[in-house]
């Protein structure tokens, strides 16, 4: 589920109109070990990396043009969406007695050299 929704979201805002502009999306081992997976993949433009071990600052020598990541900030890149996950569950008097509370997990960021990333209607991350 969690997978559907970044990818749709990234999908939907990215108007790819030429099929040889490869748009590579980098999926972090953190992302990938909670539900973000390669199986809906398509086919071009559309390219994907789990490349393991790559440091932060190396992200924008790299040619990705989105980071599906755990770092809320990345040199060279916009967040441009954050998805939720379970942070802790509290107690409480009333109901429900037990809240489930959540915070940024995952954070979408996009290459700064990308007109899409720079031009799109984006919800932004704070």
């Amino acid at each position: 589920m969690l997978s559907s929704i970044i990818k749709a979201n990234v999908h939907i805002q990215s108007n790819v109109t030429n099929n040889s502009n490869e748009q590579w999306v980098h999926i972090d081992p953190f992302s990938a070990m909670n539900g973000i997976s390669r199986f809906c993949e398509n086919d071009s433009p559309w390219r994907y990396s789990k490349e393991e071990g790559i440091p932060l600052e190396e992200y924008c020598q790299r040619n990705f043009t989105y980071l599906l990541n755990e770092h809320s900030n990345i040199n060279g890149f916009k967040c441009l969406f954050t998805v939720n996950g379970f942070s802790r569950a509290r107690v409480q008097i009333g109901f429900p007695p037990i809240l489930l509370i959540k915070e940024p997990k995952v954070f979408i960021h996009g290459n700064l050299r990308n007109n899409d990333v720079i031009h799109g209607n984006w919800p932004g991350c704070s």
